[in-house]
């Protein structure tokens, strides 16, 4: 998961720009979603699952993002729900 977070964030994300997690998200749901399915574990919840996703972004954490503050968006639920802003160095 985290390699593919990596290549989305390098390869989809434009430098300078603002994301949060749910972007990365329903972007692994869209286009990757083998790799979305396989890293989920028995017993986990969806929100649970997200926060593991969340975790995994935060490690590029000065390397090739930088936070930036915190977003009010909507998760896959189409429900609203803070998150943390990153953008790409």
């Amino acid at each position: 998961m985290k390699n593919t977070i990596h290549t989305i964030i390098e390869e989809q994300i434009p430098k300078g720009y603002i994301f949060d997690a749910h972007s990365i998200i329903q972007y692994l749901i869209q286009n990757q979603s083998d790799i979305y399915l396989s890293s989920y574990k028995k017993g986990w919840t969806t929100d649970y699952y997200h926060s593991i996703i969340s975790k995994e972004i935060a490690h590029f954490e000065d390397t090739i993002l930088e936070r930036v503050g915190q977003s009010w968006s909507i998760n896959i639920h189409k429900k609203f729900s803070p998150n943390v802003c990153w953008s790409k160095l």
